[in-house]
């Protein structure tokens, strides 16, 4: 082949990638929750396959992991349900007026301090941030015509909504059910030298989700204990909403902490109304997750992915800006893959150059 040729198969090969990325990315919604049920059926598939042995046949092991996640979540939402219900009652019913009493104690000191006129109450800050200076006619109007329109289309949401969360179930009994006979058939049409290769990269990646998916989720649930008793103690009324809340925020890294810290703390000056509670749910939150990160994390999870801090944060910005919640959601157990898999492929491409006739 000429070197005209060579080219034309780079161009073609190029076109074709941005093509794939660009589909990619309209899908992403689909691919997301598909990837979602694989990394379930992932996580999930140790304890199936032995449940198999047992009572004899994959279907079944299938079977007997999703009756006992089920009877779990009904125990949680038993047990944690009502609590949870009642402590978001009482934020519906006390927090906007608390809100807008903070709102008015901070306006003078604000106005003394920064030197500029700002609205004497909240409903008129939030006239005056949602360009309402009119009035609110024409916002309810307008709201009024979104919620019409909007209607009018719930049907089409509503089928949508439904047929993305059936997705997921889906696609995670397939994977937990052809998974091994797809893998199967897949290492036996390899030679000797690539099952060898694809068997150390599997393991590889396996071994690094493993570790990141498993330790992550024993770590949310030891963080969202530990806060529940700590802000229990402060005497917050939200203390299972957030410690819940709080908890699954810590499966994204750097990012889920800080939000749900400053959230809190903003949440116990309101209910309060004084800085000294607002210091003890940051000292709760900063012990909580200094135990985490120095003590929890090392034991639990060991090194994590080996990625640095700061690699890591980039990744879950990144991903966050491409790809929304999902992107954050995925963003580090996909690097963890990543940071197995580019050193291996990378390894091939000496190889390949050598093997190339010139």
């Amino acid at each position: 082949m000429n070197d005209r040729g060579r080219w034309a198969i780079r161009i073609a090969a190029l076109i074709g990638a941005a093509l794939a990325l660009v589909l990619i990315y309209q899908l992403r919604t689909l691919l997301l929750l598909i990837l979602l049920a694989f990394v379930l059926a992932y996580v999930l598939d140790p304890p199936v396959t032995r449940l198999a042995r047992l009572v004899g046949g994959r279907g079944r092991g299938i079977i007997c992991v999703g009756a006992a996640l089920a009877l779990l979540l009904t125990c949680a939402l038993a047990a944690l349900g009502p609590r949870v219900a009642a402590e978001l009652r009482w934020a519906a019913a006390t927090l906007p007026g608390k809100a807008a009493e903070a709102y008015e104690q901070l306006v003078p000191r604000l106005q003394a301090t920064v030197g500029i006129q700002l609205p004497a109450t909240l409903p008129e800050a939030a006239r005056e941030l949602w360009g309402l200076r009119g009035g609110w006619g024409p916002w309810l109007t307008q709201r009024a015509q979104a919620m019409v329109a909007a209607a009018a289309s719930s049907v089409v949401g509503l089928v949508t909504t439904v047929l993305d969360l059936l997705i997921i179930p889906m696609f995670w009994v397939f994977f937990l059910q052809e998974g091994p006979a797809v893998k199967a058939r897949l290492l036996r049409r390899l030679s000797g030298a690539q099952r060898a290769w694809l068997e150390r990269v599997t393991s590889g990646m396996d071994g690094a989700l493993r570790q990141f998916l498993r330790g992550q989720a024993t770590v949310c649930a030891v963080v969202a204990v530990l806060l529940g008793v700590g802000l229990a103690l402060v005497g917050m009324k939200l203390a299972i909403v957030m410690a819940v809340a709080s908890g699954l925020a810590t499966f994204i890294p750097y990012i889920g902490p800080i939000l749900s810290t400053v959230t809190a703390v903003l949440l116990a000056f309101l209910e309060f109304g004084d800085v000294n509670h607002g210091l003890l749910v940051l000292a709760v939150y900063a012990g909580v997750y200094a135990l985490e990160a120095f003590v929890i994390s090392p034991r639990v999870i060991g090194h994590r992915i080996g990625l640095h801090p700061l690699v890591v944060l980039v990744v879950v910005l990144a991903a966050g800006k491409l790809l929304g919640v999902w992107g954050i959601l995925f963003a580090v157990p996909t690097a963890a893959v990543l940071r197995v898999l580019i050193p291996e492929l990378w390894a091939l491409f000496p190889q390949a150059r050598e093997q190339t006739p010139r």
